[in-house]
């Protein structure tokens, strides 16, 4: 009887740290909304909003490719490009501002872009 709940708790506990170790790190989903030709930032479209981002090297993002990574959060990040692991397709971003309508989100990059 001893030996049954012991293993059960082994078991739980085991099963637990697959469950934590399988989860993916907070990554955020979007598409490249609107890019100015000639302008460092761009736009990127998800289900919580717009956010603008800034250009700092990797592949020119271009409308319409899928990005996947920290850029709900400010602060420099690398993003993936179309889910592509492939460190050649890595987007180094600065987050200026996250979680915006459509509308303040296209104000602030053409604010971005006319300087």
């Amino acid at each position: 009887m001893i030996l049954g709940r012991t293993c059960k708790r082994l078991l739980a506990t085991a099963a637990s740290v697959c469950i934590m170790n399988a989860l993916p790190a907070y990554a955020s989903t979007g598409t490249v909304y609107k890019r100015i030709s000639g302008c460092d930032y761009f736009l990127v479209s998800s289900v919580q909003g717009y956010a603008l981002l800034e250009w700092y090297g990797g592949p020119d993002p271009d409308v319409g490719d899928t990005v996947r990574g920290k850029f709900e959060t400010y602060g420099m990040h690398s993003l993936l490009v179309n889910d592509d692991d492939d460190e050649d397709n890595t987007l180094k971003v600065w987050v200026e501002d996250y979680w915006l309508s459509r509308e303040d989100a296209l104000e602030k990059l053409v604010d971005k872009c006319d300087d």
